[in-house]
């Protein structure tokens, strides 16, 4: 299905809602998104529609998130889930794992080289973007990899649109959304993840799981586990002030 997507059943659906790519028009880099003014408020709307069970689940940290979408302060779980702020405001945060020093510094090197990628530094995450390079994709997965494999089992790989990242193991959207599906007001909901990218896959498959829908934003392009396509960010956009009224 492409378009907008049915309405939710604000009784009984949970949002999970990606950030970039989703909610956000893809900019040439991480600090040249632009949030839609108003947007922030239509969340707010919504979430209270939805008796409170809406959530973020983005690659960006907490704080970025709150700098986007201030004044608005909503249940979030940011870098793929190594943080989570809860409905009650309560924060879970793992510290960066000792192993993500050495990366950091190797990967500041490896793009201070290569003019077009752009080093992104989450705190306990790190990212390379090759938007604006993207002949230099197969040698930024080359070095992302093997940094990965000799720091061993407390990094992982996180692969999206024109951006690798190295980010804490043990955690993904699809984990981070079960996680709030055991807390009310999510708790007995039906579970709706939306995103646009490789990262975004494992909430929709964590989202089917539970019996609820997923959404792809974005041309259907590539195998997806999503069971329904919203056309664009901007088509996203429009359905959720609809719904939010």
């Amino acid at each position: 299905m492409t378009g907008l997507p049915r309405p939710l059943d604000l009784a009984r659906d949970a949002l999970f809602l990606d950030v970039d790519g989703t909610l956000l028009d893809i900019a040439p880099g991480p600090d040249a998104v632009v949030v839609p003014e108003g947007l922030p408020a239509t969340l707010v709307r919504l979430a209270e529609r939805l008796g409170g069970a809406l959530a973020l689940l983005t690659g960006r940290d907490i704080a970025t998130v709150d700098r986007l979408m201030a004044p608005a302060r909503l249940a979030v779980a940011g870098l793929h889930g190594a943080e989570l702020r809860l409905p009650d405001g309560t924060r879970q945060e793992a510290d960066p794992p000792p192993e993500l020093g050495p990366v950091r510094a190797a990967l500041r090197a490896f793009v201070a080289a290569r003019p077009g990628l752009l080093l992104e530094d989450k705190g306990a995450a790190v990212a390379v973007h090759f938007r604006a390079a993207p002949a230099l994709e197969g040698e930024v997965a080359a070095e992302v990899r093997r940094l990965v494999a000799a720091a061993g089992p407390a990094l992982a790989l996180q692969a999206g649109k024109m951006v690798a990242e190295i980010r804490p193991a043990g955690g993904d959207k699809g984990s981070a959304l079960e996680s709030f599906l055991a807390l009310p007001p999510f708790i007995g909901r039906r579970p709706v993840a939306i995103g646009d990218d490789w990262t975004d896959e494992a909430a929709f498959l964590a989202a089917n799981q539970a019996g609820g829908r997923s959404l792809r934003v974005g041309r259907a392009d590539r195998p997806t586990a999503a069971t329904e396509i919203v056309a664009s960010p901007a088509a996203l956009r429009s359905w959720i002030a609809a719904i939010a009224g």
